[in-house]
């Protein structure tokens, strides 16, 4: 049996050195005490990103923005609320992810037919023990 590479694979190395780099400049963007900022457009039937991913005990800031009409932004275990008007101005949403697990981000303001379809996911992972 002979053991052909992908030629894709042999063309594209992997540089360890460049992708550490990228994560230490992401690492460095954010302050070690500040809270996690990540920015959210919400619209019919849907939040972009659908997935937020954080740690346990960070805080998080959502700079949530509409697309079209009102909506809401809801995480129950951490309660989270927060009415977002149409027009685009946005709305700072700030908590404490202080449990690991995976919690529905909601609309909470009723939107038109795919209202119930409008889900999020926010991913908390476990710290890491030290």
């Amino acid at each position: 049996m002979s053991h052909q590479q992908d030629p894709a694979a042999a063309s594209a190395p992997f540089d360890a050195r460049a992708n550490g780099a990228a994560i230490r400049t992401l690492a460095q963007d954010r302050p070690s005490d500040g809270p996690r900022t990540v920015e959210v457009i919400v619209k019919r039937f849907g939040f972009e990103p659908s997935r937020v991913e954080v740690t346990e005990g960070e805080r998080v800031k959502l700079v949530v923005k509409s697309a079209d009409g009102v909506h809401g932004v809801e995480v129950k275990k951490f309660k989270v609320n927060k009415k977002i008007p149409r027009g685009g101005e946005p709305v700072t949403i700030e908590f404490v992810a202080s449990a690991a697990g995976e919690y529905p981000i909601l609309c909470s303001e009723y939107c038109g037919e795919g209202h119930e379809d409008m889900k999020g996911m926010l991913v908390v992972a476990a710290k890491a023990p030290k």
